[in-house]
């Protein structure tokens, strides 16, 4: 039997490829899992949170980039050629000016924030960094999903 069963992007936010542009390798996972019917439940794909600040920011048309990847199915280095070639903001300024927003982001939601530090068992009730929170919350999910808890 080949099921194909859910899979959580355990690539993190803080991980860039060659261009230095972090969470794109990410977005890339999220949604190459979404086209190939991989991606767990409750992960984006394209729109929301990082995935839509990113193409905001380097101002890439996001449902082009989304279409690309799920019709496409590139490897990761076609993906940032892409990403590199149609958007309109990409110099080194503002990659290191989306790189430090992202290094410094909280979860905004406070009851979001609340919930993923008891999922995870966080016990600082101010903690919200969102790449860390996002990571813990990824190893969590592989755990159960590879123990089935």
């Amino acid at each position: 039997m080949n099921e194909k069963k859910p899979m959580v992007p355990l690539i993190s936010t803080s991980v860039a490829g060659p261009s230095g542009i972090m969470h794109l390798p990410r977005l890339w996972l999220k949604i190459l899992l979404h086209a190939s019917g991989r991606l767990a439940e409750g992960y984006r794909h394209g729109a929301g949170g990082f995935d839509e600040r990113l193409c905001d920011h380097f101002q890439v048309d996001r449902d082009a980039f989304v279409a690309y990847v799920e019709t496409n199915k590139p490897d990761y280095m076609a993906s940032e050629r892409y990403v590199l070639e149609h958007a309109k903001n990409v110099t080194p300024d503002s990659i290191a000016a989306f790189n430090e927003y992202v290094t410094q982001a909280t979860i905004p939601d406070p009851a979001r924030a609340k919930a993923l530090r008891e999922r995870t068992g966080v016990t600082d009730e101010t903690f919200a960094n969102a790449i860390a929170l996002n990571n813990l919350d990824d190893w969590l999910g592989a755990h159960e999903a590879l123990t089935k808890r």
